[in-house]
Formats: structure tokens, sequence, C-alpha cells
């Protein structure tokens, strides 16, 4: 029988904070594994003054939408298929997907936040939704 792969595609993202600004880099840019294998997505970071940690998915033509997000007081969180690690000695977030599957063949960001009461996060992560958007729009090409 012959093997279903299945491709991700990585985009590197930034929040920028009114003190500070904060670069994070995502690996790999672009990833393919087996069907039904797990996935492994990494996020690694310049600094820690964060203390929110949201991870993004982008079907094709729609808006990045909310997957899963951590505190920086939590190690790991959980959402079905979809967990996220967090190593603040390796200045590193992973994104891990367990059985992957066609569908999973999407993009995926991850971001950083030093301000998140309810009111402020939610402006900031609109605002960095349509930087990605813009963005996205010259990588068409990059897509898998």
């Amino acid at each position: 029988s012959m093997k279903r792969y299945v491709s991700f595609l990585m985009l590197v993202s930034w929040q920028k904070d009114k003190s500070d600004q904060q670069q994070v880099k995502q690996s790999p840019q672009s990833l393919t594994v087996q069907e039904g294998r797990i996935s492994m997505l990494n996020c690694t970071y310049e600094n820690s003054a964060f203390d929110y940690c949201p991870w993004y998915q982008q079907l094709p033509g729609k808006s990045p939408e909310l997957l899963i997000a951590l505190h920086s007081v939590q190690e790991t969180k959980e959402g079905g298929r979809f967990t996220v690690f967090y190593s603040k000695s390796d200045q590193r977030l992973s994104l891990n997907i367990r059985a992957s599957q066609p569908r999973d063949s999407v993009s995926y960001f991850c971001a950083t936040s030093t301000q998140c009461s309810p009111g402020p996060c939610k402006l900031y992560i609109n605002l960095q939704l349509r930087l990605w958007q813009t963005f996205l729009k010259d990588c068409k090409l990059a897509q898998i």
C-alpha cells in the first residue's frame, strides 16, 4: 500500500511590545511526515519576558485562528491531538501534533505577548493577524 505524507508550512512570526521587541523564530520552515506519525514544530524566542504563548493555524484561504495557547507558568497544554511544550531554559515552545492527518497540512504560527489582560491581548492578536495576512500574500508560492 502506498504511504501517505502530510506537509506543514511554518512561517516566521513575531510580536512587538511597546517597550521591547521579541523576535520569535520557528523551525522547521516546512515539514513532511508520514500520515499517523507525530509532528513537532518548534519556536524559539530571544527573551522570556512574556506571559502568553498562542499557536495559530491557518486553513487555505482563511484567516489564522487560535489553535491552542499556553501561559508561561505552564509547562504543557493539551487540546485534542495538539500539545504545546514550554521549556524556559531552552527558550523554546514546541507544538506536538499526534496522529498527523492530511487535514493538518496547513500553516502554523507561534507568538508571544508580554501583556495579556483580556482587552490589550485581543487588540494585540488582531493586529498581528492583519500583519500575517499581508505577509502571507507574498508567500503563496511557498505554500505546499
